[in-house]
């Protein structure tokens, strides 16, 4: 998870799984954003629950994580492309949105809000 003030500079499906290093490959083997990708997702929201947003530390930082590569286990990312991205994550723990959080897509570049989270559940934005 990142920060949008972190992040909202970086355009284009190659750099946005770069810098956040979603290259990685599931348990199964199933690399989830590929090379020549087109398409990702994003949610933007605030909350009240910031407290159980925390770094990913792994042991030899102090903390806990023990997620394999390409996390860094240091609450970076690793970008390979000179990108410095702080790393955030929930371990786990629910994290209600305030109202008006977005579900944003994006396809070849074309950002498009497809839902609003109206205090309960995310609505689709019709048209969308």
């Amino acid at each position: 998870m990142m920060d949008v003030d972190d992040v909202s500079h970086i355009k284009g499906y190659d750099n946005v799984v770069e810098s956040s290093r979603l290259d990685y490959v599931t348990g199964d083997g199933v690399r989830p954003y590929p090379e020549g990708g087109d398409t990702y997702a994003y949610i933007k929201f605030k909350t009240t629950d910031a407290e159980k947003i925390k770094i990913p530390y792994g042991e030899i930082f102090g903390g806990t994580n023990t997620d394999g590569p390409p996390c860094t286990l240091n609450g970076f990312t690793g970008a390979r492309n000179g990108q410095i991205i702080p790393e955030w994550s929930l371990s786990g723990e629910y994290v209600k949105p305030k109202k008006g959080a977005e579900l944003h897509k994006v396809v070849n570049g074309k950002d498009t809000v497809v839902a609003i989270f109206d205090g309960k559940h995310f609505k689709e934005v019709k048209g969308k």
